[in-house]
């Protein structure tokens, strides 16, 4: 393990530590693995990311277990479970620093976890403060999930949560561990009404990201050396980066650090397809992301319609597999406002949910021309041909890596110059 620097205890809450190795040797001296467990809805696997690009700034080992697999060291492993195993065994023996695990609801709600374990838990969010997604049953499972994710963080830990979710932040169940409220702004009212109690929270502040109290906070990088964020303009993505930070902070990773990190920082397309990848395509830019309902399809499009103006938009959909069929009007609501043109594929497989679609973009003031093909490989084909500089393509992809490798196809063209 290397040695960090370490910043003046006069700069930061009494509760978090002043360095990874007084984190560390804390648990080394209590027998407790060094495991961070990541929950939410919706960015855990960005936020995942960001916590282990920072770790890896700090040179410090570590093994990762997400939905794509298990990673130690960057390298991933076969199988799952005597891989993870290994990794807490090496971490017993000091030859992995740290580790951070993806808790996914359902497992938590069926197999529940072991009460004070983790010395960090976070909780990205849950249903974004939306009373549609709070009735579905997969919201449900995570509502009841989420005590036990709250009760899984040790005493003396540190538990990260969501303070823009009212559903993760604003519970009547008591926290034994350090809780951090992370929000855009300090004057979120449940932020504002944690630092007023004493509390400690991540916030930003004239573009800057920090952490602390109201007596005293610390500087944890600059919003505008965000490349992922497109330098602020998108805010769920500054979001992430503030949860990133304030986890890292709490296993004493220092701000500089921290900063040099997120500044690096990029989206891999290969470890998070369709996790609002950001692409340029000669002068115009293309957004690959998953499909979602309306409850957090809202969070995203602020983000393109933020780039929006002087561009055209053309966005592409499919199957929208993850929308419910009550929820595809205010969908397609949604994916019209701009106007433009929506490519839809795969329609004739169930006309009646595109005609739904259809319905919502038509309830536009300005509704988009609204284009049919067949499959989503000849959809981004359409969108690549209709593409003019400054144009903005957002694709709701069913099929994630596909989309990314013909697009990444269509930049290498781009790049590659035609032989006379």
């Amino acid at each position: 393990m290397i040695t960090l620097p370490t910043p003046s205890r006069e700069l930061l809450p009494a509760n978090l530590p002043l360095s990874f190795q007084e984190w560390r040797s804390r648990l080394d001296s209590q027998h407790v693995p060094a495991v961070i467990g990541i929950a939410g809805s919706r960015g855990k696997t960005t936020v995942i990311r960001m916590v282990e690009a920072i770790f890896r700034e700090s040179a410090l080992r570590t093994a990762v277990w997400t939905d794509q697999g298990i990673e130690v060291n960057g390298r991933r492993q076969r199988g799952e479970l005597v891989p993870w195993s290994r990794a807490l065994e090496r971490l017993g023996d000091n030859s992995l620093d740290v580790a951070i695990q993806e808790l996914d609801w359902s497992l938590v709600h069926a197999v529940g976890l072991p009460p004070r374990s983790y010395p960090v838990v976070a909780i990205t969010n849950l249903c974004v403060n939306s009373d549609s997604c709070m009735v579905r049953t997969e919201s449900l499972l995570a509502d009841r999930a989420l005590p036990k994710l709250r009760a899984a963080a040790r005493h003396d830990g540190v538990i990260v949560l969501n303070g823009e979710d009212f559903s993760v932040a604003d519970r009547t169940e008591a926290i034994a561990s350090t809780p951090i409220l992370v929000g855009l702004s300090k004057d979120t009212p449940l932020v504002r009404k944690h630092l007023q109690h004493g509390g400690t929270a991540a916030w930003t502040t004239r573009q800057e990201l920090r952490l602390g109290t109201v007596a005293t906070s610390g500087p944890l990088g600059s919003v505008v050396d965000l490349p992922f964020a497109l330098h602020g303009a998108i805010g769920f993505q500054v979001h992430n980066a503030l949860m990133a930070a304030a986890i890292a902070r709490s296993c004493g990773i220092p701000g500089t650090t921290i900063a040099a990190a997120l500044a690096k920082f990029e989206m891999s397309p290969a470890a998070m397809p369709g996790s609002f990848n950001v692409l340029s395509i000669g002068d115009a830019i293309v957004v690959v992301d998953r499909p979602v309902p309306s409850w957090f399809l809202r969070t995203p499009l602020r983000g393109i319609f933020h780039l929006l103006p002087g561009h055209r938009l053309i966005t592409i959909a499919g199957k929208l597999e993850a929308v419910p069929d009550d929820d595809l009007v205010e969908t397609g609501r949604l994916l019209g406002r701009a106007g433009g043109a929506l490519v839809l594929h795969g329609s004739t497989e169930r006309p009646e949910r595109t005609a739904l679609l259809r319905q919502g973009a038509a309830a536009n003031e300005v509704p988009p021309v609204v284009i049919h093909v067949g499959t989503e490989r000849q959809a981004i084909s359409r969108a690549l041909r209709m593409l003019r500089p400054d144009d903005l393509a957002y694709v709701l992809a069913d099929q994630p890596a596909m989309v990314l490798r013909a697009l990444e196809r269509a930049q290498l063209r781009i790049r590659t110059p035609v032989s006379a």
